[in-house]
């Protein structure tokens, strides 16, 4: 074995680099938060080929002298902590004096400062650790950093960072979480020498926020009812269920100026609002002030995560205030507007049902919205065609309709007598008769109108036939894939402004897009246009249908089959409007169930709901107590 030895500044610096420089992004976050502690009222990020290239971060802050210039290259100096005591009562954003020793370790840095009263400036470099003699430089007061060429000499853990655009993303989400932390401080934004976005100062949180999401968001803002608990405050906005996604993009949490992702946290923001539907969560823009002593935010190297000592106040505080708001939003809603002079009061409508507990609102806050974006036009369904056509049209440009007038027998799915192909057929099989997989089921009838009975040799089956029509028109969806899906051009298109983040997913996926029948361009910084839509498919909500698709493939991003989802999430959801709005009698149930049983898959929907459940008579006999 061999013999133990100290290892060199440099190599444990790039050692610690592991830690907190995962991406360009965690580059400007400790830039960020050193320029934040400085006392800066201004601040300019500019990158270049997603932060790998370059990383400038400028300030106003106080400046350095030539010597602290040169202590701050040095592992573990800090001038925010001085004694023990201090470390567990954190006011600063930064105390670990590991961030510039570690960045300046895997790539070539320079640092230029001034202090507010100096007559001149002083430079250092250092270029993979190591590092040069400081010298004078004429700057102005304040900081300005540069990180070129990251992880030039590390060229492994570069091979691990995602597209430019990708890497450009997190970095603008980054500086956004930071502009939303600090109101009162301007922050310039600049990518590949064009500006992103220029915040100026603000007293109203309102500004901020509106100036960083699209208006619609910015107008569908809660306030918090400010609640304080034991060493605790909370403060901020909630946004309505419409805003709800299915990560926590839209969560943005903000723990003394600092963000946090905490598992204690979103549990008291989901008892809050007194449980939220599955898989989504909600969105809000949550602020809290705790006393220092209170928390310790030195858990983790990155500092995202915190632990509290009294963490039973935490939640308490947190799911008061976001219950509270709650309630008070929802009486809003439901009271009736008082009726103008000349007009007769009309009777109100019935209040919507509130939770039963008391912790959670009333279902007035968490309706979805329909905006603009409810009129999406629809295409004709086959029995309205004009005689002669074989089908639709690639490109049909129709005139957008509310979907209310939309008759109850549009919009079904036809498809030629052709089933399905399975695993097991053999090669060249095309055509032929296969086997009736349903001749040893004799249907019995419907229960409930809703489930159809078969017998079986083996038990009983219960069919849902809305479930089965539904994994039939995907799978003959899906055999059609290597031809464009149809689609129809939006007369008045639909702009969306999004995070930086989905941004560069649609961005990524956008040839799947096309072929599954949605044209997304850019139009502008971060902003799309839905241009057409599948010709099948009806949407009440674009954003919130797009956003549903952006976050599966996020989850996806690293499976095998992330490209394909976005055809396949698509005729997914096709088939399941069009599935669930037919009318299906009775008698049409034993020939889904020979279709259905034709499929590839045929015993549970495209998202994985059954669509066969089988009692056997074994199982049966238990029931009655019976010997099986």
């Amino acid at each position: 074995m061999p013999t133990i030895h100290v290892m060199s500044p440099t190599l444990a610096s790039q050692v610690a680099a592991g830690e907190v420089v995962e991406r360009p992004a965690s580059v400007v976050k400790e830039l960020v938060e050193n320029s934040l502690d400085a006392g800066a009222k201004s601040v300019r990020v500019e990158i270049r080929r997603g932060g790998v290239g370059l990383i400038r971060v400028t300030d106003d802050g106080c400046g350095m002298s030539r010597e602290d210039a040169s202590l701050c290259a040095k592992r573990h100096a800090t001038s925010k902590l001085s004694s023990l005591e201090e470390l567990f009562e954190i006011t600063h954003l930064g105390f670990r004096g590991e961030a510039i020793p570690s960045i300046a370790s895997v790539s070539r840095f320079k640092l230029c400062t001034r202090q507010q009263h100096a007559l001149e400036g002083w430079e250092v470099r250092i270029d993979g650790g190591m590092e040069h003699e400081p010298r004078s430089s004429g700057v102005s007061p304040g900081t300005a950093i540069e990180v070129a060429d990251l992880f030039y000499n590390t060229p492994a853990r570069r091979k691990f960072l995602k597209s430019a655009e990708t890497e450009a993303s997190h970095v603008e989400h980054q500086i956004r979480l930071h502009a939303l932390a600090f109101p009162r401080v301007r922050f310039t934004y600049r990518r590949d020498d064009q500006l992103v976005f220029d915040l100026p100062a603000t007293t109203d949180l309102r500004v901020r926020i509106s100036a960083l999401t699209d208006p619609a968001t910015a107008a569908a803002l809660i306030p918090i009812e400010a609640t304080t608990g034991p060493g605790i405050s909370v403060s901020g906005y909630l946004l309505p269920l419409s805003e709800a996604r299915r990560t926590r993009k839209g969560q943005y949490v903000f723990m003394n100026t600092r963000p946090v992702e905490d598992q204690l946290i979103n549990r008291a923001i989901r008892d809050g609002y007194g449980g939220f539907p599955t898989g989504l969560h909600p969105a809000l823009f949550l602020y809290m002030e705790v006393e220092p002593a209170l928390v310790d935010v030195n858990v983790h190297p990155a500092k995202k995560e915190v632990r509290f000592r009294r963490a039973a106040d935490v939640v308490n505080t947190l799911v008061e205030a976001i219950a509270n708001t709650l309630q008070r939003h929802a009486r809003q809603e439901t009271r009736p507007a008082a009726p103008a002079p000349d007009e007769q009061p009309s009777a109100p409508s019935p209040a919507p049902a509130a939770a039963g507990n008391g912790t959670a609102a009333t279902a007035s806050p968490l309706s979805p919205s329909l905006g603009p974006t409810s009129k999406i036009p629809v295409f004709p369904s086959p029995a309205e065609r004009p005689q002669g056509t074989s089908g639709p049209s690639p490109v049909l440009p129709v005139r957008p309709i509310s979907l209310k007038q939309v008759p109850a027998t549009q919009g079904r799915l036809d498809f030629p007598e052709k089933a399905c192909s399975r695993p097991d057929a053999a090669p060249g099989t095309e055509g032929r008769v296969e086997k009736d997989l349903s001749a040893d089921f004799k249907y019995l009838g419907t229960l409930h109108q809703q489930f159809a009975l078969f017998e079986t040799p083996e038990g009983l089956v219960l069919m849902h036939p809305k479930a089965a029509r539904e994994r039939i028109i995907f799978e003959r969806l899906r055999a059609h894939r290597q031809a464009p899906m149809p689609s129809q051009h939006l007369l008045d298109p639909v702009m969306l402004d999004l995070d930086p983040r989905d941004f560069a997913v649609i961005q990524q996926f956008a040839p799947h897009f096309d072929q599954a029948g949605l044209t997304v361009t850019p139009f502008g910084q971060n902003t799309i246009r839905i241009e057409s839509i599948p010709a099948l498919l009806e949407l009440d909500n674009a954003k919130a249908f797009l956003l549903e698709l952006v976050d599966r493939l996020t989850q996806s991003e690293f499976s095998r089959n992330a490209k394909r989802m976005a055809y396949e999430t698509f005729i997914a959801e096709i088939a399941r409007k069009s599935a669930w709005k037919e009318r299906i009698s009775p008698h049409r149930a034993p020939a889904i169930l020979k279709e259905l049983l034709a499929c590839e898959v045929p015993y549970c929907t495209p998202a994985g709901k059954p669509t066969l459940v089988n009692y056997s008579i074994p199982e049966i006999k238990r029931k009655f107590g019976m010997q099986a």
